[in-house]
Formats: C-alpha cells, structure tokens, sequence
C-alpha cells in the first residue's frame, strides 16, 4: 500500500492538476515540451503513407525505434492511426517499452490488444481505440521514466506521434511500473463536465444578463456590452458557466463575444465569440472535454482556473443585430492563494483568416512572454465541397525563440487524434483532452468527404515556455488548400522573458583530450531563477555527450529524433536551479559518447 501510495505522489507531481497550471515558477520552466512524429522531413506530404519517416531507426535487435529519450521525462500521449483506413486494425505487431536502460521491456503485446480497453491499466478513459476517437488510437496513460524511455515495434508503423516533457537532469522521477495510483486523473477525465471538486471557500455568484441592442441615430444596431461578473479585490474564478433560457444559432454564438479583463488591464486576456470559446465554432452542440465545453439542454462551462489579484470583469459583447435570449450566468470563486510574481493571467486568443493566404501558415497563436500553452479549439470551414484536402496541413509549434518548430505534426485528424479523412469527418467523438465534437454540410466528392469541422486539443501538464511561443498550421500540403480558420488559443503567461546571457562560437571552441571533450566558460551575470544551454548543431543519428559542470557531471544530452533535411538545428539543455541560483561563471565541458556529436556554437540563456 505505502508504494502504491508514493507512486501516486510521484505521478501527481508530474501531471499537474488544474489548480496547479497557472504557477509559473523555476520548477514549472525546468521542463521542456516534445513532440516527435512521422511527419516528412523533406517538407513534403509522405506523413506516414510509405513509412519512410515512421521509426528513428532499427535497433541491434531488429526491432523499430519510435521513441527514444534518455534523462527524466514522462511521455504523455501516443498516438497512431492504421496505414489502410480509420476502421482497420493497426496490424503491426508488437510493443515494447524499455524503461531505463533495461534490456527487458515492461511493456510487450500486440498492439492492438494494448488500445483494445481490455487489458488494465490500459483501459479508458486512459486508452481510446479507433471506434473511439475515430480513426486514431490513443493513450494518455502518462509513462514517467528517470533514466531514458524507449519504444519499438515489431514492424513498421505508418502514421504516429507522441507528446511529452523532459526535466531538469537533477529531477528526480520514479518510473512507471503499471501500479501507479491514477485515481485523481481518472476522476476528472471520466466525469469530464462535472468540473473540480467544490472546495469549502468556494463562493457562487450567479445572475441573468439579456444584452440589448441599442440603436443609433439613423436606426440602425451598434454592439453594446453588457457587464456580467466584477469583483474588486484578489481571488481565483474556478468554474465559469453560461446557460441560454433558449438555443442560441451558429449566428448568434459566433457574434456574442466574451471579454475577461484582470487587475485593471485596458485590454482583455480573454476575447473570443461564446461558441468557440466554449469549443465550437459551428453552434451548439455536445462537447464533453475536461476543462470546458457545452451541449444545447445544458451550462456551457469552463474550468481553468483564473487566478487575479486587484480586480475582475467578465463581459458581454453582443455584435447581433438583434437582442439574443436570455442567458444565465455562475461565477464560482475562491480566495487567491497563487504567488502573484510566479502566476500567469489566463488568456483565450481569438483568430480567424477568411480565407487563408495561399503559401503562407494560418496562425493561431504568437505571443511574448513566458507562460504555459494548454491547446487550441479550430474551426475549419471549406469554401465549397471541391476545395478539399486542406485537413493535409501540418501543426506547428516553434518555442523560445528557436526557429526550428519543437512540434510538427502530420495532418489534422492526425494532430486531434482521429485519422484518416473519411471516417474522421463523417464520426464526430469528444473525449476529455480531444475531439471533433461537430461537422456540418457532409458531402461526398470523388472518393473523399468534405465538410465543415471544428476540433480541440489540450496537452497534459501545458506547453512551458519562456521566451514566447509560435503556433500555426498549414491548410492542406505545403498550405495549398484555401478555407476559412477560425480559432481560440488558451494559455496563461507573464510579461517576463529568457535571455541571453552569453554565447561561444565554433572556431573558439577548445578540445581538451583526445576523446575529443570541449572545456568552455560562460558568464551568467547575477543569480538566475533558471538557466539553459542552447546548442546549435548539423543534423545527425543519435547524438550523445555528458554534460559536467564546474567538474561536477550534470547529466546526459541526447538527439534521438533528428530532422536531416535541415542544415541546423537546436536543442536545449536545462541547467540544475542550484546552478543557476548561484551565478556567476559557468565551467561547462561537453564530453561526447561516440562519434556524432556536432556542435557549431552554444548559447546560455536565463531567467531572472
């Protein structure tokens, strides 16, 4: 009992509660976001088709490399779809996990035994098979490892990705044994809709709000804002739900805008139309996602925590034409316990691009900062049935100032975990992380479907970032396919960014020994709340060196997932927090294990 019980500790401290995802401190940045992919690295559309691009390598045992890590992490979600259809089996054989380092996995079956939801602690809502999440199987059982993971397969996969975080080399993590207590996670995900349980302090505030429609001089409707919450003074807004006294119309969810604004900002954190903010952007219908959705018999709601400290306004904008029903509204609120200098605002970002630019990535996201990215609602709207294919578009998320995309997917059903066109736009599912809730006017053209589709994800435990984040995706194959996107980002961050404290080039790089070992000094400055070493190198299979520094060895750096299309590339590697509380000068040596490490300079970046 007592293992089970310090197991389920360990894994709570590596998936964070919702209560847990504003904080924005030093251990919340000594975590760096994945995600690795079958997508074609020649920038072409071969995702998963052909294979070409669907395993890292073939190890000594013939087995397929899907996933290779080594340091603490804890992978999150992985995903495949079959290279026939969205109904047919996987049908490639085996899985393994081989946790650590040892030379016997902790997990081997069938595959499509493994996604069946029939053998613990594979089961849902921790498994999805692809009568489940149409077209896609899925697994968000999180796989904490301390010394390195690794996946094969029996045979080569297709189509595949996988969502995790490494830490900080001196995080200590227990590893995954299959005994882990999942209870809490279970709760949430399973009565998804319910929201966080009803803590004592929880206030309720609740009322009724029928925005008007004004008329101007000469007749005609203007917007007008109607006030719904406001409180003066700190707290924490945990539930927010909406109730219409009658169904609202796609026109109307689409031009009734939701504003939040925090502590006397001037401009709101959140703006987004009330449908896609509550995750549809093509009216009413059931979604039944963890930390937010609606149905058309039931509250629209919404569960990130809202943490502020001077201040709150929640407002209504009503661009219709004419007064909508009315709607009830409930505010559940809590005292602000949250740091208030390591706690980010929560934002919701609406774009929408009517039509996309040919060429060009519609963008749902670019924003300064430091913060914690939680995952995106879209709305896909064709501008007729024969411009199709556009869902060939591949996510991107570039972080931190690197140019390199850190996420780069292979397709929207792929990257909202269903698969395969047809079977994904014609089986609507909503999960508690994932879904395609809706799609609208469904037409058959040639051999393919089209339709209007709206679709959500959130990553488990957020996307950290410290220096801003860029996320985009193309419409259709090298952004070829012209439709109307419409979306809302949400994610909380703070005005604060990394920087550059110092670099080193190449051509100044010293060998020290033989085994060719590189000894070099960087300049932190005054005390960091976090540090990392940036390394910019040429593209090559699995890269290994030891990292000491000031003689002491830190940890290991590793590339098992590599990108040779690209002539540069950059990875970061986080420092210890006692490193970076101390200051000063850094003695670094890299120490290299075989012949493939390549390095053309290094960059140490921090965060005060």
């Amino acid at each position: 009992m007592m293992a089970t019980m310090t197991l389920g500790l360990v894994l709570a401290q590596l998936v964070p509660a919702l209560a847990d995802l504003p904080v924005l401190d030093a251990s919340a940045h000594a975590v760096q976001a994945h995600y690795v992919s079958s997508y074609d690295r020649s920038g072409g559309n071969d995702d998963g088709f052909d294979g070409t691009y669907s395993a890292l390598y073939v190890d000594e045992r013939g087995e397929h490399v899907i996933f290779d890590v080594k340091g603490p992490g804890t992978l999150y979600n992985l995903w495949f779809t079959s290279r026939v259809n969205g109904r047919s089996p996987l049908g490639w054989g085996r899985i393994r996990f081989y946790f650590d380092g040892e030379a016997t996995p902790r997990v081997d079956m069938d595959a499509d035994e493994l996604f069946s939801g029939r053998h613990p602690p594979f089961v849902p809502p921790f498994v999805y098979h692809a009568f489940q999440s149409t077209g896609g199987y899925v697994t968000y059982l999180p796989f904490p490892f301390q010394k390195g993971l690794k996946i094969t397969t029996e045979r080569r996969v297709g189509f595949y990705n996988a969502y995790y975080h490494t830490y900080a080399p001196d995080r200590l993590v227990t590893s995954w044994t299959g005994r882990e207590d999942v209870s809490v996670l279970e709760t949430l995900w399973a009565k998804a809709g319910t929201g966080p349980p009803r803590g004592e302090n929880l206030e309720i505030v609740n009322g009724t709000v029928s925005p008007p429609a004004p008329l101007m001089p000469d007749g005609e409707p203007q917007p007008s804002r109607s006030l719904v919450f406001e409180r003066e003074g700190g707290g924490v807004i945990r539930t927010l739900r909406l109730n219409p006294l009658f169904p609202l119309t796609a026109y109307q969810l689409q031009h009734l805008v939701l504003r939040i604004y925090w502590d006397g900002q001037s401009e709101p954190a959140v703006q987004a139309p009330v449908g896609h903010f509550f995750g549809s952007g093509l009216g009413e219908t059931d979604v039944d996602a963890a930390p937010l959705g609606m149905s058309s018999s039931g509250p629209y709601y919404f569960y990130f925590p809202m943490p502020f400290w001077r201040s709150a306004r929640i407002e209504l904008v009503n661009e219709n034409p004419d007064p909508i029903p009315e709607l009830w509204w409930e505010v559940g609120l809590e005292p602000n316990v949250y740091d208030e200098q390591a706690t980010g605002y929560l934002h919701a970002r609406f774009r929408k691009e009517w039509p996309t630019t040919e060429g060009e990535d519609y963008r749902i996201l670019d924003a300064d900062g430091r913060g914690r990215y939680l995952g995106q609602m879209m709305t896909v709207e064709p501008l007729r049935a024969e411009l199709k294919r556009w869902w060939e578009g591949d996510l991107r998320i570039r972080l931190d100032g690197r140019r390199h995309p850190v996420f780069n997917g292979t397709g929207h059903e792929d990257e909202y975990l269903g698969g395969w066109s047809n079977e994904w736009l014609m089986n609507p599912y909503s999960l508690p992380m994932h879904g395609e809730p809706v799609t609208r006017e469904l037409r058959q053209v040639d051999f393919q479907w089209s339709a209007a589709t709206s679709v959500y994800r959130f990553f488990v435990g957020g996307i950290p970032f410290v220096n801003g984040i860029h996320v985009s995706t193309e419409h259709g194959a090298e952004n070829t396919a012209t439709a109307m996107y419409s979306s809302v980002a949400y994610y909380y961050s703070r005005p604060e960014v990394m920087e550059k404290l110092d670099s080193i080039e190449e051509n100044t790089l010293q060998a020290d020994g033989a085994a060719g070992s590189r000894r070099f000094t960087l300049r932190a400055g005054d005390p960091q709340s976090h540090l990392r070493l940036r390394r910019f190198y040429r593209p090559r299979a699995r890269q290994e060196a030891e990292v000491w520094v000031d003689g002491e060895r830190i940890g290991v750096w590793y590339d098992g997932a590599i990108d040779e299309h690209t002539p540069v590339v950059e990875s970061d590697f986080l420092l210890p927090e006692a490193i970076a509380r101390r200051g000063g000068e850094i003695e670094i040596e890299i120490r290299p294990v075989g012949m493939n490490w390549s390095e053309l300079g290094y960059e140490l970046w921090g965060l005060r």
